[in-house]
């Protein structure tokens, strides 16, 4: 079955059915508006970034908190190599990615600027 996640100013994520049945599963746990989520490359798990500069790991099936990463704001979130990334503002989302490619030890690439 196919999911969709929320992220809510309500300070929770939701998992829904793509098809509309059921209820959703509600993630809680944040002190703030909850910015990003995002599955992990199984679809076991959801990723959440929030305003209170926490991101959190969430297994769906068990619905209860599995880590808490605190004081996240720019660094590279990317479960499923999707290039995600926590952030406030464009200079922080780029300095963020910069800093994701290298820990991967890549290089940092802006296709508008440089062209293949």
């Amino acid at each position: 079955m196919q999911r969709v996640v929320t992220a809510s100013v309500d300070k929770t994520a939701r998992v829904w059915n793509a098809d509309g049945s059921g209820a959703p599963v509600v993630l809680r746990g944040h002190e703030d508006k909850v910015e990003s989520a995002v599955f992990s490359a199984d679809g076991q798990r959801v990723v959440t970034a929030s305003g209170d500069r926490t991101a959190r790991v969430w297994p769906i099936s068990a619905r209860t908190l599995q880590q808490s990463l605190r004081a996240a704001t720019t660094d590279c979130l990317s479960p499923e190599m999707r290039r995600t990334y926590l952030d406030e503002s464009d200079e922080d989302a780029r300095k963020g990615y910069e800093s994701c490619e290298r820990s991967y030890g890549r290089t940092p690439f802006y296709p508008e600027v440089d062209p293949p």
